[in-house]
């Protein structure tokens, strides 16, 4: 299957569609393709991928629109839904506002060969974070957890960096944007560290509180957490 990918490459690896990218690689009957470099006539699927500036579409060719910020964008974009057969949503946040359109719900995640445990990296933080935090609550909760302990606080490349760094962390925070299950979600259970997250309903699809990740509803909460599992690491 030969597939052009189209987003707006400058935030390579910075996107979600960078994952499909690297991902393809390992399929050798999937081949990959950009915008400045393809053949109308040879390929089989246009997957346009937010961020993009123009949407794709070949005479003939399926051609769907991935929106990974449904949660924010609540349907707004339609001069990108009316050029594609289907719409994509990351959440399930929101999907009411697509109703005039064909959509299918496709989750984020992570890549397992790179988001995993890596055994050789020592526990050198309490809790960490790695990501945005120009969101005002979510810096708010890593004030207080730099507040109370070792945080590590950071930005990193997707991938094996992002994981690594994970993984000197005996917990994982996460605080979603506006109840959307995130990437890091899924990434922070995969680095083998427990998660300890915001509750949304949407996470119960793909595990359960207690088992697979911990959540906490305020401030206090989150901090009594944190240290109830540092004193009980089993």
């Amino acid at each position: 299957m030969n597939i052009l990918i189209n987003y707006l490459y400058e935030h390579y690896p910075f996107t979600t569609a960078s994952y499909f990218e690297m991902a393809a690689k390992e399929y050798p009957e999937v081949c990959i393709f950009r915008s400045d470099n393809y053949d109308p006539k040879k390929i089989d699927l246009v997957l346009n991928v937010e961020p993009v500036g123009e949407i794709i579409k070949i005479p003939g060719v399926p051609s769907v629109y991935y929106e990974i910020d449904n949660h924010i964008i609540a349907g707004h974009d339609r001069h990108f839904y009316d050029q594609v057969d289907m719409v994509l949503l990351a959440q399930e946040v929101n999907r009411e506002f697509y109703s005039e359109y064909n959509t299918e719900i496709l989750p984020l995640g992570c890549w397992p060969k790179l988001h995993k445990r890596y055994p050789d990296e020592k526990e050198k933080y309490d809790i960490g974070f790695i990501g945005n935090d120009t969101y005002p609550r979510r810096r708010k909760l890593l004030e207080v957890l730099d507040k109370n302990f070792k945080l590590l606080r950071a930005t990193s490349k997707p991938g094996e960096e992002y994981s690594r760094l994970l993984n000197q962390c005996k917990l994982t925070f996460n605080c979603s944007m506006q109840q959307d299950v995130n990437m890091r979600f899924f990434e922070a259970v995969a680095s083998g560290r427990m998660l300890i997250t915001d509750f949304m309903e949407e996470q119960l699809i793909f595990g359960n509180p207690k088992v697979h990740y911990d959540v906490y509803n305020n401030d206090a909460q989150l901090v009594d957490k944190v240290r109830y599992y540092l004193d009980h690491e089993k």
